[in-house]
C-alpha cells in the first residue's frame, strides 16, 4: 500500500511541474491573437483598407475586401489572408476557411481553404456569381 502512495505521490508532482507549461502555452498564443488583431487592425477599414468586414453569418466565413488588398502584391496578399483565417479560427498553427469577395460588387473573388490562397480569374469570379 505504501509503495502506490508513493507512485501516485510522484505521479502528482510531475502532474503539478506540467501544468505550468500548458499555461504559458496558452499565454504565447493569445499574445499571438493579440499581434495578429492589431496587424489586422491597421489593414482593416480605417487603415490600408486590405478588408471592408467579414460576415461570420456563413460559413466559411466571408471577408469582404478592399483597394489596399488589389494594390498589394500576390505575397503580401496571401499573408494577409492567411494570418486573418489563423486569427478567426484563434490558433497560429490551424486556419479557418475563407470565401473572399470583392467589397464593391459583392461577388467572390476567391478562397482560402485546404487547397490553400487561391484567387479566381475574374471569368471564374462572374460566372460563380451568377450561380
Amino acid at each position: 500500500m505504501r509503495v502506490i502512495a508513493i507512485i501516485f505521490l510522484f505521479l502528482s508532482f510531475g502532474m503539478l511541474h506540467a501544468t505550468p507549461t500548458v499555461a504559458d502555452e496558452f499565454k504565447k498564443r493569445e499574445a499571438q491573437m493579440a499581434q495578429y488583431k492589431n496587424w489586422l487592425d491597421t489593414l482593416g477599414p480605417s487603415g490600408s483598407k486590405y478588408w471592408i468586414r467579414i460576415d461570420a453569418k456563413h460559413r466559411p466565413h466571408r471577408l469582404y475586401l478592399g483597394d489596399g488588398f488589389y494594390r498589394a502584391d500576390f505575397k503580401s496578399q496571401e499573408r494577409f489572408v492567411d494570418t486573418y483565417s489563423n486569427y478567426l479560427a484563434g490558433h497560429p498553427e490551424k486556419f479557418m476557411l475563407i470565401d473572399l469577395f470583392d467589397a464593391t460588387t459583392n461577388k467572390p473573388i476567391g478562397e482560402y481553404g485546404f487547397g490553400g490562397f487561391k484567387l479566381y480569374s475574374p471569368s471564374v469570379a462572374i460566372a460563380e456569381a451568377r450561380e
